[in-house]
């Protein structure tokens, strides 16, 4: 099988660290280990780079800002040119505008779009972005089939690899706690992921809001940055909830925090496979999500976790409520285990890595035979 040349190319904000930026590194080393060549780009000094570099990646600082910028176009044509790449991989719309025209003009044979969310929408320019890539990879089957319903879309273009997750046999153990000076008979529950609107944390706030009574004291940790840091934090002191939900920042061991935590709280409005989900299935913990995009894919409601409506504050109330009553019943550590087993059957990292390889030598073989 040819060992390929790959280039990943993701203009993400400078420091913006999400599901898509983590999805690239992972899938870039997992295929450098199976001997691919692999390149990735992004903006100088972003912490995808950064995090790339860290991981013994080779990088190039690319810095993308303008649609159809002439001289951008240009000079990543040179880079990918003086690679002889092969397939060239990439992120936002802006880098198919970009780095997928450069690609074209270079003759690289593959150039794929990949979006965890939808990032397309029934606008003529989108119409125009997809022409310039020979297909799009989405991680659920219900960023899929949005595609696909538009009337212009080409099916073959789509497909669903799903997220894969690197299973680790051990993982630190954590005070939480302690950390975060809650209380010792204080369930807690932890959410993690960007501070933006599209995660849902303002209605998992206003959600523990109605919960007056509670048969058990709990906390609730919300894990990461972002721009509505300041406004989430506004509403927990408005609503007199500061020891009961703690803003706790970007975690680098976010894995022992998820292991350590009674629940896992998921209550985004959007997602395409939710990495947050994923995790907390992986470790046995037990997981509570907004039925949003990919997550029926992953979960099955009352037998590995606990599904309830999207962007509705009162089922997010309900979820609580019942988590906090059924606490370590014969009920819940069913889900945990069957959760862990689901994951480590259908979503792991060589499963990933597998489709991927398959994918790319596919689009590889059909550019070569025109």
């Amino acid at each position: 099988m040819k060992k390929l040349n790959i280039f990943f190319s993701n203009s993400i904000s400078s420091q913006k660290w999400g599901g898509g930026e983590k999805w690239m590194v992972t899938a870039a080393n997992g295929l450098k280990q199976r001997g691919h060549n692999i390149i990735l780009s992004g903006k100088a000094n972003s912490e995808f780079l950064l995090r790339a570099q860290k991981a013994d990646l080779n990088t190039i600082p690319l810095n993308i800002y303008a649609d159809y910028s002439p001289f951008k176009i240009w000079y990543t044509k040179k880079i990918l040119q003086k690679h002889s790449v092969d397939v060239i991989v990439l992120n936002l719309n802006k880098d198919i505008r970009v780095a997928g025209v450069a690609a074209r003009l270079a003759k690289v044979p593959v150039i794929i779009a990949r979006n965890g969310i939808q990032l397309f929408s029934n606008k003529w320019k989108y119409k125009k972005t997809i022409s310039i890539v020979d297909g799009i990879i989405t991680n659920s089957k219900s960023i899929q089939k949005a595609y696909n319903d538009f009337p212009w879309m080409n099916k073959k273009k789509t497909t669903v690899i799903y997220n894969g997750l690197k299973l680790r046999d051990t993982i630190d153990s954590y005070d939480l706690r302690k950390k975060w000076g809650i209380r010792k008979d204080n369930l807690v529950f932890v959410a993690a992921g960007r501070l933006t609107h599209q995660k849902g944390f303002d209605l998992l706030i206003e959600a523990v809001s109605k919960l007056k009574k509670s048969p058990r004291p709990f906390s609730i940790l919300i894990a990461g940055t972002g721009k509505d840091r300041d406004q989430l934090t506004n509403q927990i002191e408005k609503n007199q909830l500061v020891d009961k939900i703690k803003l706790i920042g970007f975690q680098e061991d976010l894995d022992s925090i998820l292991q350590s935590a009674d629940f896992v709280i998921m209550p985004s409005r959007q997602e395409g496979m939710p990495n947050v989900v994923m995790e907390g299935m992986a470790l046995g913990r037990p997981v509570l999500a907004a039925n949003v995009n990919g997550v029926p894919e992953l979960m099955d409601h009352m037998k590995n976790g606990y599904i309830f409506e999207p962007l509705n504050v009162n089922a997010i109330k309900q979820a609580i409520e019942f988590a906090i009553e059924n606490h370590k019943s014969e009920k819940i550590a069913s889900w945990c285990t069957n959760a862990k087993e689901h994951i480590a059957q259908n979503f792991t990292i060589d499963k990933m890595l597998d489709n991927l390889e398959d994918y790319f030598h596919y689009q590889y073989s059909l550019k070569n035979r025109k």
